[in-house]
């Protein structure tokens, strides 16, 4: 019997960690614990910690070692946790040693380190699910990961790639793993919005922007390979960007497995006028096989450059130059005005073996989400059109 077709979001849906049963511990102006890091060092496997968003946790670094804890945020808005000049370990504001750890509604900002390599979040457990927090002005947001599932979700990065050697990035993770979805990252610096080395990478209705001023390298370092889905994303570079490069594919060799790459319904723009929108590395001493499968399929490019360097990748449906009619460009607001030729010329976004291509979100500033319409005719590019 032939098997079902799985849409790509059903895959990562179930992704998604729930806390176990535990104690309730709560944290701010009133409560048992003043500070988040008392609390986590009185913590078991498998307990919540809540952190009222009214609190002062300026410099309440720690080290987070039980396992199955929930961290969250209580309250309007997010706890804001500044470094203030302080770190753990010499790593991070939060180094989480615990498997399975879910942080929800928590902002982390200015974390330095003597070699430049700080972190809000170092990750050195199995399994991390990060979701509606804000990281800025850090070395790196979240840095680290070697097994398990790193799940990442409505959360905005900015301001966290400042240092040029070591390279610090917006994102930096490694995993069996990673889910990145729904996200802003803007003002990467100096280098890599998101690089991952992650042996399997799901990269689905974000905005990386780069904005009228970010200096950022890649916008995707997917560095090692993998198998890899960049699906319904607004992805633009500034005049003043560092590299011309939007997606670079394998640039420090293929280590993985197994090594493919999907990049459909996409809008990319290209602001700094030149570069190449996915470039496959061929070269540079790391040769991908002749056999390597590359999909790029109903995106829009605009501003100039080259779709994709490597000579066998399947292109199709694509909207190349001209004018697409974006509602308000200015503002980097890519959705598609009446008349746009983009509108009802994309071709069937196929199939990754049992895995369907089709977009089925779009992504909604800042930080939300909506179904993407379907009127049996898909849009070129992230955003279909409502009629």
């Amino acid at each position: 019997m032939r098997s079902a077709t799985i849409p790509l979001v059903s895959l990562v849906l179930a992704a998604s960690t729930s806390a176990s049963a535990g104690e309730t511990l709560r944290v701010g102006p009133g409560q048992k614990f003043e500070r988040p890091s008392a609390a986590i060092r009185a913590a078991e496997d498998g307990d919540t910690i809540e952190i009222d968003t009214k609190g002062n946790y300026e410099g309440d670094v720690c080290l987070i070692q039980a396992n199955k804890l929930t961290l969250r945020g209580a309250g309007e808005g997010r706890a804001k946790i500044p470094a203030a000049g302080k770190h753990c370990e010499g790593k991070a504001i939060w180094v989480i040693r615990g498997d399975d750890a879910i942080v929800e509604n928590i902002e982390f900002s200015g974390c330095r380190v003597p070699d430049a390599n700080g972190a809000g979040i170092r990750q050195e457990g199995t399994n991390l699910t990060v979701r509606g927090c804000k990281f800025h002005d850090c070395e790196n947001s979240i840095l680290g990961g070697k097994r398990g599932v790193i799940l990442i979700e409505r959360c905005e990065f900015s301001y966290c790639s400042l240092v040029a050697d070591p390279g610090t990035h917006n994102l930096y993770v490694s995993a069996d793993k990673l889910i990145y979805r729904f996200n802003y990252s803007h003002h990467a610096m100096l280098c890599n919005v998101v690089k991952t080395r992650a042996a399997e990478n799901h990269i689905l209705y974000n905005r990386l922007t780069a904005e009228a001023d970010g200096g950022d390298s890649f916008v995707l370092d997917i560095a090692n390979g993998g198998k890899t889905y960049v699906v319904g994303n607004i992805l633009q570079k500034s005049p003043q960007a560092n590299n011309r490069i939007f997606i670079a594919y394998g640039r420090e060799g293929l280590k993985h497995a197994e090594n493919e790459l999907y990049v459909v319904n996409n809008t990319m723009v290209n602001d700094l006028g030149k570069g190449v929108f996915v470039e496959i590395y061929d070269r540079y001493g790391h040769p991908v096989r002749d056999d390597f499968r590359a999909v790029v399929r109903n995106n829009i490019f605009v501003g100039g450059g080259t779709v994709c360097n490597w000579p066998k990748a399947v292109l199709e449906g694509n909207f190349v130059g001209g004018d697409p009619l974006f509602a308000n460009p200015a503002q980097w607001d890519y959705r598609l005005k009446k008349g746009s030729p983009c509108i009802d010329k994309g071709v069937a976004p196929g199939k990754a073996g049992e895995v369907d291509l089709r977009p089925i979100f779009h992504y909604v500033h800042p930080l939300k989400d909506e179904k993407r319409p379907d009127d049996g005719k898909i849009d070129i590019g992230a955003f279909e059109s409502a009629g």
